[in-house]
């Protein structure tokens, strides 16, 4: 296992969960959980397990992360009218 593939994985990984909590506009937000996503996936493929990286990148990449772009994507309201 290459130290430097797993330290780039790692800080990719931190940096786009913690995106993910601490962004405020919800779309780069779940672009960020996405990201988080590849980077586990690329731990499981960087340990040899390459079926349940595959898994993760189907699963939660493929349904979860579009799932959530999309329920973003329609019922986001227009604040600038709401507050009037």
């Amino acid at each position: 296992m290459s130290t430097v593939a797993f330290a780039a994985i790692a800080i990719l990984t931190l940096v786009a969960a913690l995106a993910a909590a601490t962004l405020q506009k919800l779309m780069h937000a779940a672009l960020s959980f996405a990201v988080m996503f590849v980077g586990i996936s690329a731990f499981f493929f960087l340990f040899g397990a390459e079926f349940v990286g595959l898994v993760q990148i189907f699963v939660y990449i493929g349904a979860v992360a579009v799932l959530i772009v999309f329920t973003i994507l329609l019922t986001r309201h227009d604040l600038e009218k709401v507050r009037g």
